[in-house]
């Protein structure tokens, strides 16, 4: 029976340089870091540098230390992200060359990666997670938005854009205004009265158009697009 560890070696101590980071409730993992060289770093808190009530108990609480070093990227990761993969919560990155990876947060093994760039050779600058965790919607130095499910890294056009995107955010919010509290017994007759006034106005309202709750911005700044 034969034994492989795979082994590996730096001339010199790698040096980690952030660019990019993600606080997480995840087990064992409460910071994820990128680097410039594509490296994501598991981060989790070490209280065993001093004892429990002595001066330094404080700051060892809050201290951080790496507990394991991802290698899967060829460029710099931009974006850092919770995600879910068949269940379970893992972390996701992706590096500007366009490469998505997914990794377990316990010990660092990557989970699902794309074979190929998804952004077609287009820088990548930014992504978000959707509210489930299993699609990454994804945008850079290209006029899409790709949605990508991260179990099969299968990807489609979730939106087009007339200019680059250099960050992304989904959010549940409604646009729709709160409910209007009841009136109360006092002001019962004021209302009724308000509601038949608006009734008669409303039959010599002439129709307006309605003003957009939003608007693309597709301005550029000067020297061509964004970078």
């Amino acid at each position: 029976m034969s034994l492989i560890v795979p082994v590996a070696a730096w001339p010199a101590p790698p040096q980690h340089r952030v660019s990019a980071l993600l606080a997480t409730t995840l087990d064992g993992s409460e910071v994820v870091s990128g680097g410039e060289g594509g490296e994501v770093c598991l981060w989790g808190s070490s209280d065993e540098t001093a004892p429990p009530g002595g001066p330094g108990d404080a700051a060892a609480a809050a201290a951080l230390t790496p507990r394991v070093i991802c290698l899967g990227h060829e460029a710099a990761v931009v974006w850092l992200g919770r995600c879910m993969l068949e269940g379970h919560a893992a972390v996701a990155s992706l590096c500007a060359c366009g490469h998505l990876n997914v990794w377990d947060p316990a010990d660092g093994r990557c989970l699902s990666a794309s074979p190929a760039p998804l952004l077609g050779g287009a820088v990548a600058t930014a992504a978000a997670a959707y509210p489930a965790g299993g699609d990454v919607l994804l945008g850079g130095e290209a006029t899409a938005l790709w949605r990508v499910r991260l179990a099969t890294m299968e990807r489609h056009v979730a939106a087009e854009a007339e200019d680059w995107c250099v960050a992304l955010s989904i959010s549940l919010l409604s646009l729709e205004p709160p409910p209007a509290p009841p009136p109360s017994s006092s002001s019962a007759t004021e209302a009724a009265t308000a509601t038949v006034a608006t009734a008669t106005s409303a039959t010599t309202a002439t129709a307006t158009t309605a003003t957009p709750l939003l608007t693309p911005c597709t301005s550029s700044p000067p020297g061509g697009r964004p970078r």
